[in-house]
């Protein structure tokens, strides 16, 4: 089996063959230093079929029975695989109707075998179920929020992050928002603009992408220097700065638009990866970028820190993780776009 080794927290990630390893697997670690990593299955083509086939991979979800929800932009499409990386279902029906997608973009297991896909170009929250060769709708309820959003549900509890009322997690029922919690940050630069731009600013930069963990909810800020945990009734359990880091600033040219601005020579921190590390920990990885836009040619740098879940601790940091999209026990989906967009499940030894 080819596995991906880590010489060190700031060496190169290689490629190289190994057998495969027995006995039971390993506690997840809490160092980058010397991981291994298994190769279990590939899922992406250059050519093939629609579901073989990756445009643009937003979201990789699993559950916990190794279910593999990929969430496609480029269709959109949301494609579903076994623990083997078998083909299962897709949902590809555009529409407003039950059962179809319009501009999906997030979603996020339940429960084994039930998931949800936030929609914000339908304005719906729909449950879909899992069967042995279906993903079968269920049905849905409203849901209004506009920009990016985080997205995350756990049992009957699912949660949106967008701004309303000074607060930036909402937990969502039939009828809307039945429970709202977490200040909004402060946003880098908004002083300087005008009370008009600082509203726009403020609603469109402090949402966070959400990870429903045993502990609460983890919130952790697209832009800003912020993750924070929740307990289930909305109390703040702890909230740190990250250290050492860069923010992107919004700007404004001419005082009527945004602009958003990075650093061109030691690059701003745009946040891509939330995802447990194992049952204690957390991962959230960071690209560096120097644009708004990448250039043609420019290496994609990320950021990779280990969380200790109940106080919030970093415990560890490498720039030599590759992009980690989804996470179930000692597995990770690794997701690339170079030659051509896919996943890669790995397991650590």
């Amino acid at each position: 089996m080819k596995a991906w080794s880590m010489s060190g927290s700031l060496g190169p990630v290689f490629l190289v063959f190994l057998g495969a390893c027995s006995g039971s697997p390993p506690d997840m670690p809490s160092s980058f230093e010397g991981l291994v990593f298994d190769t279990i299955f590939e899922l992406g083509k250059e050519t093939g079929a629609s579901h073989e086939v990756f445009e643009g991979i937003w979201d990789v979800e699993v559950d916990s029975d190794g279910h593999l929800a990929v969430l496609d932009l480029g269709g959109p499409r949301v494609h579903l695989f076994d623990s083997d990386g078998g083909y299962i279902s897709s949902l590809t029906e555009i529409g407003l109707e039950e059962g179809q997608i319009d501009r999906p973009s997030g979603i996020a297991w339940s429960d084994s075998g039930r998931l949800m896909v936030w929609d914000p170009g339908s304005s719906w929250v729909s449950t879909f179920e899992v069967g042995t060769e279906t993903l079968a709708f269920k049905n849905r309820w409203r849901a209004f929020a506009f920009g990016e959003t985080g997205f995350c549900s756990v049992g009957d509890r699912t949660y949106i992050s967008y701004l309303l009322n000074g607060k930036i997690i909402h937990e969502l029922g039939v009828g809307g928002a039945v429970r709202s919690f977490g200040d909004a940050p402060r946003v880098a630069g908004a002083d300087e603009l005008s009370p008009e731009l600082q509203e726009i600013a403020v609603e469109e930069l402090t949402p966070s992408e959400l990870l429903c963990t045993r502990s609460g909810v983890i919130d952790v800020s697209f832009v800003q220097s912020m993750v924070r945990l929740h307990d289930e009734a909305g109390a703040e359990v702890w909230s740190k700065a990250f250290e050492d880091f860069n923010p992107i600033v919004v700007y404004s040219d001419d005082g009527i638009g945004l602009g958003r601005q990075f650093d061109q020579v030691s690059g701003s921190y745009l946040l891509r990866s939330v995802v447990p590390w194992g049952d204690s920990m957390l991962l959230i990885q960071h690209e560096i970028r120097m644009h708004e836009i990448p250039e043609d040619g420019e290496t994609e740098i990320f950021e990779s820190r280990l969380f200790r879940l109940d106080d919030g601790v970093e415990i560890a940091r490498s720039r030599s993780l590759p992009l980690v999209l989804g996470a179930q026990g000692d597995r990770l989906y690794l997701v690339e776009n170079i030659p051509w967009s896919k996943v890669t499940a790995v397991q650590i030894y």
